[in-house]
């Protein structure tokens, strides 16, 4: 029997998403509060974890949030349905490496993992009603208004130390120049557009050396390759995560079938991007909320 590949089935998972036309990282948080997926014991899943739940959620149509192992509903008195089929998480770790390292550097000793476990959203479990209510229709996500969303970029704006110039007909992050530059809010056919648009090209700043240095990752970037498509993928994703926590729409002002086409050939070449690129955003989305102080605390 071949080796379970966790980061093949990962990857499969997502390339099946986007050729069937769905973005794995953005459809499913339009809408329903169960996009934003719990652990049992109330910490949110993150990184790809966060993208394959939400996705599964939206899927099955599941508007409870909370998700579990088979032994954790056990251990609450609960039972899973027979038939249910559980759903792929992953988890991170490092182990030390007895062989090929240089001497003295612990850091090059250190090799990470992906080890793969399954779980069982609350509605796929019988007993557990009581202590996991699920509502009966889908709980929309906590949206803001626009004034608040204005204050939430103004704030990041001013703490991160980018440049902000509005103007012209199109939306790009200079990273030469440390700048983000955005079309008037005018142009935009809806202003939470307007702001999804901007914190996406925010994400893409908080590559700076400043911020979370992504400078090695995105050395060579030009649109088509690889590192460009993998740097819009951290962007799209982190601008996501975003949305599901604060409750905006994601959409990006340059979407088309070209960017789709580099994300599939990215992860078709490369089983580990989609969880490198995850984790990235996450790292990304963590970093833009920070500088959102008492905004992002109360999200």
């Amino acid at each position: 029997m071949a080796k379970f590949d966790v980061y093949a089935e990962v990857t499969n998972q997502i390339i099946e998403a986007l050729e069937q036309g769905v973005k794995p990282w953005e459809c499913p948080w339009q809408t329903n509060a169960a996009a934003l997926p719990f652990r049992v014991t109330g910490d949110r899943y993150r990184g790809i974890n966060h993208v394959l739940l939400s996705l599964k959620a939206w899927a099955q149509g599941y508007r409870n949030p909370v998700w579990m192992t088979f032994k954790q509903a056990k251990d609450l008195g609960g039972m899973v349905r027979k038939g249910e089929k559980s759903s792929l998480v992953v988890k991170y770790g490092t182990f030390e490496a007895k062989e090929g390292a240089p001497e003295g550097d612990a850091d090059a000793k250190m090799r990470g993992y992906l080890k793969a476990y399954r779980v069982f959203n609350v509605q796929q479990i019988d007993g557990l009603e009581d202590q996991f209510p699920t509502p009966d229709e889908a709980e929309p996500l906590n949206t803001r208004p626009i004034e608040q969303l204005s204050h939430f970029a103004a704030n990041m704006i001013e703490n991160m130390g980018v440049g902000f110039e509005e103007g012209g007909d199109r939306a790009c992050y200079v990273p030469s120049l440390d700048k983000v530059h955005m079309p008037e809010l005018s142009k935009f056919k809806a202003a939470e557009l307007f702001y999804s648009t901007l914190f996406h090209e925010l994400s893409h700043a908080t590559g700076h050396k400043r911020r979370c240095d992504r400078t090695n990752e995105k050395a060579g970037s030009k649109f088509g390759n690889a590192v460009y498509a993998m740097e819009e993928l951290v962007a799209e994703i982190s601008s996501a995560m975003m949305g599901a926590q604060l409750g905006f729409q994601p959409g990006h002002i340059e979407d088309s079938a070209a960017y789709v086409q580099s994300w599939l050939k990215v992860l078709r070449d490369d089983k580990r991007a989609i969880v490198k690129a995850a984790a990235a955003a996450q790292r990304s989305a963590d970093y833009l909320m920070e500088q959102a102080g008492e905004i992002a605390e109360a999200a």
